[in-house]
């Protein structure tokens, strides 16, 4: 499965694209929940094969709107396009990053906050490759790459520290890749099992 619109026309579209707006190409579930999606954006450090995730991983937090908190770019998954163009498309408007996009990390139900309607949250992981220096919320966002305690510690949602908590224990499992460079799908690597059925 490839992604309708690749990355590199996504970013010299950024400037001049706003980011969209309203809800009547919202999706939900079958018991009514708006159904989200997003990205967490994650970056390797430089540093020795023996660090922990901690020294080698940093991931991007954007501010809450209200201002109390971070958190991980997401939000509602359109009728218009694929769960993984949702991510890609929350990440780039809330943090002006783009990236290679990975397998889900899961799903979580959970209840918004300003307006007590329960959500299905769905989250990727995405290795950036490039951070925009203009992006449609960047007058009402702020990004930083924080260590991975750093983001569990700041982050009030429970549901994106779960994410997080699943997205350090792939990285625990399987060794950095010797080259993170050559990586430049936005496919997620998932997405080949699933169609042959494992």
């Amino acid at each position: 499965m490839k992604l309708s619109v690749p990355v590199d026309n996504m970013v010299s579209l950024v400037p001049c694209r706003p980011p969209r707006s309203g809800r009547h190409l919202q999706r939900y579930d079958k018991r009514g929940f708006r159904l989200v999606v997003g990205c967490i954006p994650y970056r390797y450090k430089k540093t020795d094969a023996t660090s922990s995730n901690d020294d080698v991983i940093e991931v991007l937090v954007i501010n809450e709107q209200n201002g109390k908190g971070v958190l991980f770019p997401k939000g509602g998954w359109e009728l218009d396009e694929s769960m993984e163009e949702a991510a890609v498309r929350e990440t780039l408007e809330e943090a002006g990053v783009v990236g290679n996009i990975e397998c889900k990390l899961g799903e979580w139900s959970y209840k918004s906050k300003r307006r007590s309607i329960l959500h299905e949250g769905h989250m990727f992981p995405m290795l950036v490759k490039q951070e925009l220096d203009l992006w449609p919320e960047k007058n009402i966002r702020t990004r930083q790459w924080v260590t991975i305690s750093k983001a569990r510690e700041e982050c009030p949602h429970l549901w994106m520290r779960e994410a997080l908590e699943e997205l350090v224990s792939r990285q625990q499992m399987q060794p950095r890749p010797a080259e993170e460079a050559d990586r430049t799908t936005c496919i997620p690597p998932c997405t080949i099992n699933r169609i042959a059925g494992d």
